[in-house]
């Protein structure tokens, strides 16, 4: 970084000539790549942009000098700054010289004691050589650290977290409909997405990065030069000392979302890739506020409504997840919202789960709307085959979809490990599950922890433990009986009834007794229950 207008004037050098700043105090953040004497009027063509001139005052103190012409030939040939030495033939600048640089913005210093020019150009310039030293430094690390989550494949999460840390700024993602679909930063999602579609409607910028809108945003367009599909923004002013930095990430960050799209597929829609981030941080439970949840479903474009109806649905194989599967069933759940008219999130939340939220007008509305929109997705020929819709209970509050996502994956997990009730219904819900329903809702109580540690002890602490309670498990779930056991376990009657009395002995309970095949049927589902939510 090299050092700005007031780094250079805090220098032992300057501050022996008591400098005093009498125009351009806004702009002393300005980045001085060079320090040299000057004193000439006419300095078209000398300078290459970002020089604090240092002079004894020649041009001021010349007769008939145009200070008007002067000062702004400076501003325009991108003078960083101009440090003036007082002395016995300049004991003041002049005032129209010191009223132009106020009216342009120009940083203007004189110095009210005599310096030795030579100690300050020696001063800066080992600064400035130091910054071109540091600046190579970070440029080999912002390549090496972009070209990583190139080569990975990187997710647009994980890009952005990097841009914002090597920037020091927030980034955002947005499409070109100035949806906010990905962002990273410290500063909190109300404050950085607040209006974000009209505001950034106002920072128009063209084909290049640059400085955009009343914000002073700087924006970096992100896809091939005849195919643009978003732009990267950091929605703030950025300091002029700061500015290359932050265009370097920004632009490096940009080439590595645009690559790795490519790579990844061309047709991959990036709004539904934030929607999936969106509804990944409400499953985790990381989105507890809702005012800055509000504000990033505005920002992607989406409103908010009075209740909101919660989906999952289990695609693919059971054990197999197919990424391309999952895209698929995405696919055919945006397009049926966008044909309904619903303002839909949509995303893969996990392999093999599609996950959709919809507002509704109310929370009494949610069963028609679940009926209407599942009968028009099963008619998408996208949709994979056997998939599976399980629904939450309906959210009324934008931090309630947490607990109903949990629930309604859940649900679709419980359903989707149990073929002989695949295909019952249209839409499972909790109560559909029965003991399970009841274990879920029960899920925080310790007391079911308790109860069902207590029932398999045995067995967990047992050398064999895992075995035992598979074969418990699969004994239950044949309702005791030994020829259904015997063709599940691939063995012989007699050698079913000797693992059964191996269990027995381990247990030591009657398994023939329904009281204890109950008791231990729901701490084996709760042992379950508990081992998922962990996995």
């Amino acid at each position: 970084m090299y050092p700005t207008v007031a780094d250079v004037l805090a220098t032992p050098a300057v501050q022996v000539g008591d400098p005093r700043v009498r125009a351009g105090e806004e702009h002393l953040d300005r980045p001085v790549r060079w320090v040299h004497v000057s004193e000439i009027a006419d300095v078209e063509g000398t300078l290459e942009g970002g020089e604090l001139l240092l002079s004894t005052g020649i041009v001021p103190r010349a007769p008939g000098a145009d200070l008007t012409a002067y000062v702004t030939r400076l501003r325009d040939a991108g003078a960083a700054a101009l440090v003036v030495e007082l002395g016995r033939l300049l004991p003041a600048l002049p005032e129209p010289m010191v009223r132009t640089a106020r009216r342009l913005g120009f940083p203007l210093v004189e110095l009210r004691r005599a310096v030795r020019f030579v100690e300050i150009t020696e001063a800066v310039h080992a600064r400035i050589l130091h910054a071109g030293h540091e600046r190579l430094r970070f440029t080999e690390k912002v390549n090496e650290v972009f070209t990583t989550l190139t080569v990975e494949g990187a997710r647009v999460e994980e890009i952005l977290a990097q841009a914002s840390a090597l920037g020091g700024h927030p980034v955002v993602l947005e499409d070109l409909a100035h949806h906010a679909v990905a962002f990273s930063g410290t500063t909190r999602a109300g404050e950085l997405l607040r209006d974000w579609e009209s505001r950034s409607r106002l920072a128009v910028a063209g084909a290049e990065t640059a400085v955009a809108g009343p914000e002073r945003w700087l924006c970096a367009p992100v896809g091939p030069r005849r195919g643009r599909w978003g732009r990267l923004v950091v929605p703030f002013a950025v300091a002029e000392s700061d500015v290359d930095r932050a265009v370097a990430v920004l632009e490096r960050a940009a080439d590595t979302l645009a690559i790795t799209r490519m790579l990844q597929g061309e047709g991959r829609d990036v709004a539904l890739d934030a929607h999936g981030g969106l509804l990944r941080d409400l499953l985790a439970g990381q989105v507890t506020d809702e005012a800055a949840t509000n504000a990033r479903l505005r920002a992607l474009g989406l409103r908010s409504g009075r209740a909101y109806a919660v989906l999952v649905l289990a695609v693919g194989a059971p054990g197999s997840p197919s990424a391309e599967v999952d895209q698929a069933a995405l696919g055919a759940a945006a397009a049926t919202a966008r044909a309904q008219g619903r303002a839909a999130l949509t995303g893969v939340t996990a392999p093999g789960r599609v996950a959709v939220v919809f507002s509704c007008p109310a929370e009494t509305d949610e069963p028609a709307a679940v009926r209407s929109f599942l009968a028009a997705m099963t008619q998408n020929p996208l949709l994979p085959k056997g998939t599976i819709a399980a629904a939450g209970t309906p959210a009324t509050r934008l931090t309630g979809l947490s607990a109903a996502l949990e629930e309604a994956t859940h649900v679709a997990d419980a359903v989707a490990a149990d073929p002989a009730r695949v295909g019952e219904r249209d839409v499972y819900r909790g109560r559909d599950l029965g003991a399970r329903g009841l274990l879920w809702s029960l899920r925080a109580d310790p007391r079911l922890h308790q109860f069902a540690e207590l029932q398999l002890h045995p067995l967990l602490a047992h050398r064999g433990g895992a075995d035992l309670l598979d074969l418990l498990r699969a004994y239950l779930s044949t309702n005791g009986n030994i020829a259904d056991l015997a063709r599940r376990l691939h063995v012989s009657r007699p050698a079913v009834y000797a693992r059964l009395t191996r269990l027995t002995d381990v247990l030591g309970r009657d398994l023939t007794d329904p009281e204890t095949r109950l008791s231990l049927y729901l701490a084996v589902l709760a042992h379950d229950q508990t081992a998922r939510s962990r996995g």
